[in-house]
């Protein structure tokens, strides 16, 4: 990591904030990161405790640390300001208590990594030593969403456990002091030791694209748009061979009756003229919406122009017009009765493609207003000679 780059420590807080102070020991004076500021995140509870044991303008342990080690933590910038307290509407949290207060406390993680992400120039080193573990688990999924390539995660153990949670204990000072425990038993702080445990984990945020300005801000709006976006791009490629009416999803060919693979071959290119300004998940705009009790004659139309194609000889379309045609429209029953065969051929003859319900022919919609097509997205779709 270049020094040019500036450092940032984002950590959660509950109400025992020495492990900040761990975490800030670990890091600067153990690991010499050149973290050059801090921000927590933190309840109503905690920024109090932050406040009165960390910041106390006599006091202030995170003032003490800055003093015991001024060439690894003088550059630290922390004050009230930098700690981030979620709020309920108007009122801060007090503690973590309820799905609401969970909610509040995903979206300012969210807010406080997309700012601090914005800036290139900057890595972050998170901590999820503090907190409740909700707060840190949390942070650890927030951040495999926003993680640029240096961005780090880290826990924070201290050894002997007795230490942890001490109210005497921040961080091992330079001149080793004597602390009593509770039970009477004396621990020297020249025996603790600080050990910062690197938590690997995916980074999703350039496999995605994940952008301030395109994505979905909100935790769960913006997970679902990421496993979208995942579940399309491990899908195998959607080929169609009119010459052999057959299909091909990945390695796995399937050959279907020449009328049913006019009619597959029709939605698929219903899904490969959708434009893009239109969701993927849009289906009613692309999708064919029958006409009960018959489907469209733009429908009709397409598919009678396939079977010429695979039939220039036209005897397909005479025998599809005297056989299934009602009055010269397209009945929903054919239709639906062929869209059921198709699938079953493809379950059968696939059932080993991930996600195979992208390729069938899919309904989507209530009773009496369904419409019908392929959810596979058309960039994964190819048609030979088309």
């Amino acid at each position: 990591m270049s020094r040019e780059q500036r450092h940032i420590l984002v950590a959660v807080l509950g109400r025992t904030p020495q492990v900040l102070t761990e975490t800030l020991y670990a890091l600067c004076v153990e690991r010499k990161h050149p973290v050059e500021t801090v921000w927590a995140i933190s309840t109503r509870e905690g920024y109090r405790e932050a406040c009165k044991q960390l910041l106390d303008p006599q006091t202030g342990m995170f003032y003490q640390l800055q003093h015991d080690y001024p060439e690894a933590c003088a550059r630290l910038q922390f004050s009230e300001a930098n700690i981030k307290v979620a709020h309920d509407g108007l009122l801060p949290i007090a503690d973590i208590r309820t799905r609401r207060d969970s909610e509040s406390f995903l979206a300012l993680i969210l807010e406080v990594l997309w700012e601090q992400t914005a800036d290139p120039a900057t890595v972050l080193h998170c901590s999820i030593a503090g907190g409740r573990k909700t707060m840190s688990t949390y942070l650890a999924l927030a951040l495999q969403l926003l993680a640029r390539p240096d961005d780090r995660l880290y826990h924070v153990l201290v050894d002997p456990q007795e230490l942890e949670h001490q109210r005497q204990f921040y961080y091992p000072p330079p001149r080793p002091q004597q602390i009593t425990l509770r039970d009477g038993q004396i621990i020297d702080t020249s025996q603790a030791q600080i050990d910062l445990i690197d938590i690997p984990f995916i980074r999703l945020r350039e496999r995605v694209q994940i952008d301030r300005l395109s994505s979905p801000q909100g935790y769960r709006e913006l997970l679902a748009w990421v496993q979208r976006d995942i579940d399309r791009s491990t899908l195998p490629v959607l080929t169609l061979d009119p010459g052999n009416h057959t299909i091909i999803i990945g390695d796995q060919k399937i050959r279907l009756q020449p009328q049913r693979f006019c009619l597959y071959w029709y939605f698929a290119e219903r899904s490969r003229a959708r434009l893009s300004r239109i969701a993927i998940e849009d289906y009613p705009a692309y999708f064919e919406y029958p006409q009960s009790p018959y489907f469209s004659s733009t429908m009709l139309d397409g598919l009678l122009g396939r079977f010429d194609l695979l039939d220039p000889h036209r005897k397909m379309r005479g025998k599809f017009i005297a056989k299934v045609l009602e009055d010269g429209q397209l009945p929903m029953s054919w239709v639906l009765q062929s869209i059921a065969k198709i699938n079953s051929r493809i379950r059968l003859a696939a059932p080993g493609v991930p996600a195979l319900p992208f390729y069938l022919i899919s309904s989507h919609g209530k009773r009496g207003t369904k419409c019908y097509g392929i959810k596979l997205p058309g960039e994964k779709m190819v048609v030979k000679g088309g």
